[in-house]
């Protein structure tokens, strides 16, 4: 009996391993040096407009007269190849230096084909001045002087941007991110989060474009005035209020908040501690992942309001929660901690499958830049002590013992300062104690139904896969497997990228895993029970931290074939530059019917021996 099953166990992997083969294949890949400019690629954006590619680029050095902050422009062949058409030098945009200039977040191109793209661009001063979008000319028969076409004020701190299927509107995400103060944290600033809508009716071309003004643009943050009736944002986490002070070494609250408490939730500036990540657009609804806030809201943009503001809870998961596993910390590779976790979503996607509409999200987890709201469960000394805010009269040891013993627990495991607070292990829920360990993030990606908020379905940790199919990369941090197990008590494989596409009458989700390094295809055409088709790692390629992926339908795609460009982070030297970017663009053809017949065939025999 146990061959029998060893033996399926083993088809079933080598099955998996035939339909990774000829999921992704890859047609080329760009490094700094050859087309990918030194701190570029990290967003990308394509139409088939003149088959145009838009790649951020951003690049801070020592002195300011070297940064480098700008949109490549690339053409797109049919042979997959990518070769630069032009570049647009936004650095001195808040004023004469680039000391202005704290990064260019996103790019997006027009998907009516009027010939301009978008930047979002963020300023030095975050929390106190305007964040702008520039609309620029990306048509290889451009004849003008510059190729800026209008530079508009949006929220502060734009994050991402994209254009509304129909074109209407370009929809900014403005996450207000908490700036911490290192050096002062008394002056910490915080602004509000929101998302700006850029209204493009009307707009046919870009001479249409340039004239537009501060007047297309409108900016709804999460103030009660922009809420519809009904809707609150009672009981929502937020990591940046008066209750989660700031330290220059991390969280000192003694209590964890009660968001639902009127001494709470009356903070005058709860709704500036919204902030909104990613935005995906179905019909009049945006919906827009507030990643901090562990919360999903939908805009309604013929209400011109908030209609609902979601916590997404706590998902449980298996993982490895520790770098240090076993005597001594020998023990690299151990995934069998179960946690609860917040999802905290980062890039989100719709979908329509079968008259319903999904969000699909990447559930990265992100904590405030102060680690005011985060520290290792095992902490048990000066300011970082979870001591401070722990049950340790009912639900935990005061020493790093049981649970948060660093080898055989949750020790090492950095876990919420503000969540947990459940009445969970025998303690009191509402008495500013934590009672249950709950981990950013859930190292999963998600399936929501758009319309109710509720989950349809988890991949649960991507540890395990992954750890199967590239066992020398597990939880692995800079591309480098000399780092192996180096994330394991952070956030894991942290999936982040994140992009959805029609082949053949399927729907497929594709992830990038920052840390891990891999690229994972699913199909999910069935929301309520999606799986495995393949699997890719480049960084024996020098390609590091996927941040972003992008989905070219074979329709759309000058090769004849779908195919998903993927933008990596890279690496960076000691005075900030970027050592390696890239991007890769793989083909991902149509998967062979007869595998995955096969396969569902033996995945049924499996659940039958299993029974």
């Amino acid at each position: 009996m146990k061959r029998a099953t060893h033996t399926l166990t083993l088809t079933l992997a080598s099955l998996l391993m035939a339909m990774n083969a000829e999921a992704f294949t890859l047609l080329n890949s760009y490094q700094q040096g050859n087309v990918a400019r030194a701190g570029g690629s990290e967003i990308l954006s394509f139409t088939k407009h003149e088959n145009t590619v838009l790649s951020t680029v951003g690049l801070n050095h020592t002195t300011d007269a070297n940064d480098v902050f700008g949109v490549q422009i690339m053409t797109l062949s049919n042979t997959g190849a990518l070769s630069e058409r032009a570049f647009i030098d936004l650095k001195n945009v808040f004023g004469g230096t680039s000391a202005g200039m704290n990064g260019l977040s996103s790019v997006a191109a027009d998907t009516l084909n009027r010939g301009f793209g978008a930047a979002a661009l963020i300023p030095t001063a975050n929390t106190s001045t305007l964040g702008k979008v520039v609309l620029y000319d990306y048509t290889a028969g451009f004849t003008g002087g510059s190729r800026v076409l209008a530079t508009l004020d949006v929220g502060f701190h734009p994050d991402s941007i994209s254009f509304s299927p129909d074109g209407s509107k370009l929809i900014v995400v403005n996450e207000g991110e908490f700036n911490w103060n290192v050096a002062n944290p008394s002056t910490s600033g915080n602004a509000p989060g929101s998302i700006s809508i850029i209204d493009l009716s009307g707009i046919t071309n870009t001479t249409q474009a340039a004239a537009l003004t501060n007047s297309a643009v409108t900016t709804y943050d999460f103030s009660s005035t922009n809420l519809n009736s009904g809707v609150t944002l009672q009981g929502v986490r937020n990591s940046s209020i008066a209750a989660v002070p700031t330290g220059t070494t991390g969280g000192t609250n003694t209590l964890a908040p009660n968001f639902n408490s009127a001494a709470v939730f009356n903070d005058a500036d709860f709704y500036k501690g919204m902030e909104p990540e990613f935005a995906a657009v179905i019909g009049d609804k945006i919906h827009v992942t507030l990643q901090e806030n562990n919360a999903i809201a939908t805009f309604d943009t013929t209400l011109n309001k908030w209609t609902s503001v979601k916590s997404l809870g706590t998902i449980t998961q298996t993982i490895d929660a520790s770098d240090q596993d076993g005597p001594g910390g020998t023990t690299l590779q151990n995934i069998n901690d179960t946690v609860k976790g917040l999802p905290m979503p980062d890039t989100v996607k719709a979908v329509t499958i079968g008259g319903s509409r999904f969000l699909i999200t990447a559930n990265e987890g992100d904590a405030r830049g102060d680690d005011g709201d985060v520290n290792r469960l095992g902490d048990t000394g000066g300011a970082n002590s979870m001591n401070n805010v722990l049950d340790i009269t009912n639900a935990f040891p005061t020493t790093a013992s049981g649970i948060r013993d660093n080898a055989t627990g949750l020790g090492r495991l950095n876990v919420s300062r503000i969540d947990g607070d459940n009445g969970a292990n025998g303690g009191t829920a509402g008495d500013g104690k934590i009672d249950e360990a709950i981990m950013i993030g859930t190292r999963s990606f998600s399936i929501w139904n758009a319309d109710t908020g509720a989950l349809v379905w988890d991949s649960g940790s991507l540890e395990t896969l992954l750890a199967g199919l590239d066992p020398t990369r597990h939880n692995m941090n800079s591309g480098s497997t000399a780092n192996f197990d180096t994330r394991s008590d952070d956030k894991g494989p942290e999936p982040e990228a994140l992009t959805v596409g029609e082949i053949g009458g399927e729907m497929y989700a594709f992830l990038g895993m920052e840390r891990q390094n891999g690229l994972l295809m699913y199909n999910i055409n069935n929301p309520n029970n999606p799986y495995f088709v393949g699997y890719t790692n480049l960084a024996a390629n020098s390609l590091v931290s996927p941040e972003n992926m992008i989905f070219i339908s074979a329709a759309d795609s000058p090769t004849g074939t779908a195919l998903v460009l993927t933008g990596y982070e890279g690496l960076t030297a000691g005075d900030g530059a970027v050592t390696v970017s890239g991007i890769s663009v793989h083909a991902v053809p149509e998967p062979s019917r007869a595998l995955l017949g096969l396969l569902g065939l033996g995945l049924v025999a499996l659940r039958r021996r299993r029974a």
